[in-house]
């Protein structure tokens, strides 16, 4: 599914509304569970508040307790002037604290903690649901076994690599020695059991060799034997905008790989292969993933190939296919431009005026900005995708281009300082010196293609809630720790604010049993941070509570205050830097979803294999 921007979230009635229900509802369950114990324990509740700060809405209760809605939808909080004194960030309150009897130790306990306990109790009713239901994950993530280790792994400007301009770097796994078919047992000596653990053993790792490159040590079963082996993670960027970058080490599950239905006078028509036919090798080697079989069809080049296919019925039979080489996008220019030791290729392609048609033979008459390899912070926002070059200075005067041809002519082939004009839709236009600029060709990437799509095949996950929520709480407390290891490459700005929060529950919002996962995921979350030892929050009460138990006036009501102000006005400036970085997130998301519409309009090709017979 589609990720939204920025501004699409803030008017996505869908998105809000299960952020209201769910999230919302999270934060309910744990201040009722406040909420509930306060009433119990007999004491005085003056609020009841989803949010924080001015209240939006609300009513009073024939209880006395304020329910409301307040404006700053971070959270939420139950009014106990007993419990701790918090004026200065839940409001004032209605009776002096020092009026109202005190209460106990435990009273201060329990009530502190139930609110993590409800979220604890709703998560795993939750994950029980989904124990009955199964909850759909990607084909072959329930086992641990490798189904393709690329050679090279692209690190940057993914969307480019069709064009041949991805940043790669040799595939870690692969140069570690791991291949397709080993079964994984652990990494860094910690058991996995499906291939998501793996994936997330390797992106939360925290070890590192003595030239202070990441490692990790994988422990696999081959032919019967278990083998170890060290494999050095490449650091992946996910977002250019966020520079969010993760450990990866370039595995990819195993798959069946199933025939979709073949394309008219394509080689599979032409070898007999149907839909639903199972490819289980090729020229005798076992396929265990779709993208291992396109990549030994690239490798072999248009050469007769011999598969082992299954049909329907049990059926076995060899099929005899000969791939057609060619590229699958259309020809784009490249201007790389920089010193020596510093190029960055300027990739244009030839777009249609009118940015809404999908006739391939409408006529392209505009060049049109997709992206600098790799990233050019001094012209990103002058040169940003979408942005059209009309313009650039020929060798004797300015001259138009609106076609690729124009503008290699333009430049000539030679290397030199070359100045070109651009303009964007809301008016903006300038130009820009673009130093030691030679204009190419761009080389795309050739593929052997058999014209057919493969089928996947989404499996069932059944796992029982304690499997679910143990292993959900022990990736909170894996994460947080990795924010203070150095070894780690997981940092305060990755963590999720309520604006990815939005995007993920519209994102799943298609199967109820993804958004039932996620609420499950967001309560332990909500549970395990609000029982951190941090002033303000519910564990935060419960260390004050006993420190002034068992020491006399080491923290009277006063220093109690001092702290509350001072570790509100820290959480607050986390929750801002941590919204700073998802709005950024969000920024690189609607970028990265403009680039993939643009090579899917002006780039991306259908494959032609000829005439249909008749």
């Amino acid at each position: 599914m589609d990720n939204l921007s920025f501004g699409d979230l803030l008017s996505s009635f869908k998105g809000i509304a299960l952020v209201a229900i769910f999230f919302g509802g999270s934060i309910f369950v744990h201040e009722l569970g406040h909420f509930l114990a306060a009433r119990k324990r007999g004491l005085k509740i003056e609020r009841f508040s989803i949010g924080f700060g001015p209240r939006l809405f609300g009513w009073t209760g024939k209880d006395g307790v304020d329910y409301r809605v307040s404006i700053i939808p971070l959270g939420g909080y139950v009014a106990l002037p007993q419990l701790a004194e918090m004026e200065g960030i839940e409001g004032a309150s209605s009776e002096e604290t020092e009026k109202l009897p005190k209460i106990s130790y435990a009273d201060k306990m329990i009530v502190s903690v139930m609110g993590a306990v409800f979220n604890v109790i709703f998560a795993f009713a939750l994950a029980f649901i989904l124990w009955f239901t199964g909850m759909p994950v990607a084909e072959g993530t329930s086992s641990t076994v490798i189904g393709y280790v690329p050679e090279q792994l692209v690190t940057s400007s993914g969307h480019l690599a069709e064009l041949g301009l991805g940043n790669t770097v040799p595939g870690p796994a692969y140069k570690a020695g791991l291949r397709s078919g080993d079964k994984v047992l652990s990494v860094d000596d910690n058991a996995v059991t499906n291939f998501n653990q793996i994936t997330e053993a390797v992106m939360l790792g925290n070890r590192k060799d003595s030239q202070g490159n990441p490692t990790a040590t994988f422990k696999v079963e081959r032919d019967g034997k278990e083998i170890e082996f060290v494999v050095q993670p490449a650091r992946i960027e996910l977002n250019s905008k966020s520079g969010d970058k993760v450990r990866m080490a370039g595995l990819q599950p195993r798959t069946e790989v199933i025939i979709g239905t073949p394309a008219p006078n394509s080689p599979a028509e032409k070898a007999g292969l149907k839909a639903g036919d199972r490819v289980l090798s090729i020229d005798g080697q076992p396929l265990n993933n779709t993208v291992e079989f396109r990549e030994l069809l690239r490798k072999g080049g248009a050469k007769p190939r011999t598969l082992l296919v299954e049909r329907e019925g049990g059926i076995s039979l060899k099929v005899v296919i000969t791939p057609q080489v060619n590229t699958t996008v259309n020809p784009v220019s490249i201007i790389a431009y920089g010193e020596e030791k510093n190029r960055h290729q300027l990739i244009v392609l030839a777009a249609t005026r009118d940015l809404l048609t999908n006739d391939p033979a409408a006529v392209r008459d505009q060049l049109m900005v997709l992206g600098i390899s790799p990233e050019d912070p001094t012209l990103a926002e002058t040169l940003k995708i979408g942005t059209i070059i009309d313009k650039v200075d020929g060798r004797t005067q300015i001259v138009s281009v609106h076609s690729l041809e124009d503008l290699e002519k333009a430049g000539a082939g030679a290397q030199r300082d070359l100045t070109v004009y651009w303009k964007r839709a809301n008016g903006d236009a300038g130009n820009l010196p673009l130093r030691n600029a030679q204009v190419r060709r761009g080389k795309p990437v050739e593929h052997a293609q058999i014209g057919t799509f493969f089928v996947t095949k989404p499996e069932m996950a059944y796992r029982n809630p304690w499997e679910t929520c143990s292993g959900i709480v022990k990736s909170t407390f894996t994460t947080l720790g990795r924010l203070f290891d150095r070894g780690s490459d997981i940092q305060v700005k990755q963590l999720a604010s309520v604006i990815s929060i939005t995007k993920t529950y519209y994102n799943l919002s298609e199967d109820i049993r993804r958004v039932l996962w996620f609420t499950v995921l967001i309560n332990l979350n909500l549970a395990v941070l609000n029982l951190m030892p941090i002033p303000v929050l519910d564990g935060g009460h419960m260390l004050i509570a006993t420190i002034q138990r068992f020491t006399k006036g080491l923290l009277n009501n006063k220093a109690v205050i001092i702290l509350q102000y001072t570790f509100m006005g820290l959480l607050l400036s986390l929750m801002a830097y941590i919204i700073l970085h998802d709005v950024r997130r969000c920024s690189g998301d609607s970028e990265r979803q403009l680039k993939q519409q643009l090579l899917e309009r002006h780039v991306y090709k259908q494959q032609d294999f000829g005439p249909t017979k008749k």
